[in-house]
């Protein structure tokens, strides 16, 4: 039962195309960390007819059927207060029965949870850690419930300590706010000293009252500005920035991911034009640990290859002739 005394909705383990074809589990509806950002929580809030972040009823955790492999979560986050033990329980249940799972979060991995994770490390294909800022005014506004970010990073070394596959993931990244390429390079090394084995990042997106309450923040007036396309998405259209910025800043982060030894990749499912660009990786899963670049199958996480050349942006494997030509991003200054 939730406060008001009526039953909770239940956990269920759905399949989710955009998410490139993989199964998504949520253990709350809505998310406490109350991302400005953030429009899928309020939208998993409402389809299970809840008005606050609501724990989901996982008494029938028997009754799911795991599948070959999951990602935590769509619409939450797994290590939000009100989810993380639910994760912890889900986790144990899944993994025993050999689903592979990957994890994006902007808080805390409990102790018990990392040594679980550790237990099954072959089955865990990665873990994403969101930090897209060290600016702890910026965070704080737009991101109210989360962890301080470098408490987040910590996160980093405790994966690697246990020989589990961490990214760092930039996202959303607002134009300007967030995109100055000493910015990025910084938070990119540091993901690299702590271990990380891969930079993830996609801009931010948005429609409807979820633009026009990102309109109304002060901090976000000028990026707000830059949001000008209508990028082509799975399952619908958003406004962003313009297509060759987001070429630009993804091109640079690969280069600065490759220096570091890092693997670089953009969720394609939030702008298809990036993923037919063919200019970076665009796919929301940790492909080292679905193949390795060498060929052999392989189920050890994001280091199957040694050598930094073997983790570069992947760009330098496609033939230059399928490349499109440059394009100019005219909306910095």
């Amino acid at each position: 039962m939730d406060s008001n005394g009526q039953p909770r909705p239940s956990v269920t383990v759905s399949f989710e195309p955009r998410f490139c074809a993989n199964h998504v589990v949520d253990l709350t509806a809505g998310c406490s960390f109350g991302c400005l950002y953030c429009p899928f929580a309020a939208i998993g809030a409402r389809l299970r007819g809840v008005s606050r972040p609501t724990a989901l009823d996982l008494s029938r955790l028997n009754d799911l059927t795991p599948p070959p492999s999951v990602f935590l979560s769509p619409a939450s986050d797994a290590f939000a207060p009100q989810a993380v033990e639910s994760t912890h329980t889900l986790l144990s249940y899944l993994l025993s029965r050999g689903t592979t799972v990957g994890i994006v979060t902007k808080g805390i991995v409990p102790e018990r949870t990392l040594a679980l994770l550790a237990d099954y490390r072959p089955q865990v294909e990665g873990v994403a850690v969101g930090v897209t800022s060290l600016d702890d005014h910026r965070n704080t506004v737009l991101e109210p419930g989360c962890p301080p970010a470098r408490r987040r990073l910590d996160n980093i070394d405790r994966l690697a300590a246990r020989g589990l596959p961490a990214a760092l993931r930039l996202d959303p990244l607002f134009p300007v706010l967030d995109d100055r390429p000493g910015a990025l390079t910084a938070l990119v090394a540091e993901a690299a000293r702590r271990g990380a084995s891969a930079v993830t990042a996609t801009y931010v997106f948005a429609w409807g009252r979820y633009l026009r309450r990102l309109q109304r923040e002060p901090l976000l007036a000028e990026s707000c500005r830059l949001l000008t396309e209508r990028a082509p998405m799975e399952g619908g259209t958003a406004f962003s920035v313009p297509l060759a910025r987001k070429l630009e800043t993804y091109g640079f982060l690969a280069e600065v991911a490759s220096e570091h030894g890092l693997w670089f990749n953009t969720c394609g499912c939030k702008d298809l034009r990036v993923r037919e660009s063919g200019r970076v990786f665009a796919s929301c899963r940790n492909v080292l640990f679905l193949k390795p670049l060498d060929g052999r199958p392989t189920r050890t996480g994001a280091r199957p290859v040694p050598g930094a050349e073997a983790r570069a942006a992947p760009r330098v494997d496609r033939p230059a002739w399928r490349l499109p030509p440059p394009v100019r991003d005219t909306t910095r200054p």
